[in-house]
């Protein structure tokens, strides 16, 4: 490898928050140890020199803690920390990220000054990295059959796929859902159990969606702002308690609703349903005598 591509290599590793062994590299780069001394000191003449580093006080130094080369940076000039502020925040509760977070954010990093760019690279080298297909991908691949009127595989667990017409997403108790339409029934199923979501090339007509039946309910002020932002609103009227709404929605996130917000929410129609919500809540005072 020609000393350019070298330099290259090494310094592009140490933008992206590696540290690097001096005997290692040597050995990768098939040079001995005082060619990448030699280098580590046209790098740091370079960080001295150029324009973008100035008032970032940069080099390339030894740590002894970890006997190994790093690029500190004493001083940083951000000028906007949110970025750094989403890395530092998913650090304290998870040591894994998902490769496509790894990338976005990577590809943020492009938009932000060198210092900054610098320790973020650094901070998303730490995580591990998790290339299994996860919710966020089933959840793409639903919004955008919802966005163009397409209908949906949909295989849960081991069940056999079935052909469905996607209706929304939602987060509720820390897990993913999604609601659909098939045979005449809205259901409900926590993404934890979907296998498979394929969108298909035909497209299901809006008008379907017209017309199943909502759900009716009554709801205090205090609460319809959370709701009103996670369904299918078909019909509102303001009382003087309170709103009065039929909404799309299925039968298990009708009775989630009604027991997490007894005292904010009452189903009113479908009958069948507030039958459901009654034995609900019987059998759950069945265990208390």
């Amino acid at each position: 490898m020609e000393k350019p591509e070298r330099l290259l290599y090494i310094y592009t590793r140490f933008l992206n928050g590696k540290t690097l062994n001096k005997e290692a590299l040597a050995k990768a780069l098939n040079v001995n140890l005082r060619t990448i001394q030699r280098d580590i000191s046209d790098l740091n003449h370079f960080i001295y020199e150029d324009a973008e580093w100035q008032g970032l006080e940069g080099s390339i130094v030894y740590d002894k803690y970890i006997e190994q080369h790093r690029l500190k940076i004493n001083k940083y000039k951000f000028e906007s920390k949110r970025l750094l502020n989403l890395v530092f925040r998913m650090k304290t509760f998870t040591p894994i990220i998902h490769e496509d977070t790894y990338n976005l954010i990577r590809g943020l990093n492009a938009n932000i000054n060198l210092g900054e760019k610098t320790l973020s690279n650094k901070l998303l080298s730490q995580f591990k990295l998790n290339k299994v297909k996860v919710e966020s991908q089933l959840i793409f691949n639903i919004q955008i059959a919802i966005e163009y009127n397409e209908f949906i595989s949909l295989a849960i667990n081991n069940q056999n796929k079935i052909k469905v017409i996607p209706i929304y997403t939602r987060y509720y108790d820390r897990k993913h859902w999604f609601t659909y339409y098939y045979h005449g029934t809205i259901t409900c199923v926590n993404l934890d159990n979907v296998r498979e979501v394929t969108t298909l090339s035909d497209q299901f007509e809006t008008d379907i969606i017209e017309k199943i039946e909502p759900t009716t309910f009554h709801f205090t002020t205090s609460i319809w702002e959370e709701i009103h932002k996670q369904f299918i609103i078909v019909h509102t009227q303001n009382v003087e308690n309170g709103i009065v709404a039929k909404i799309i929605i299925s039968q298990q996130e009708t009775l989630q609703l009604a027991y997490k917000y007894a005292n904010d929410i009452t189903i009113l129609h479908p009958q069948a349903y507030v039958d459901a919500f009654k034995l609900k809540l019987k059998n759950l005072f069945t265990k208390y005598k």
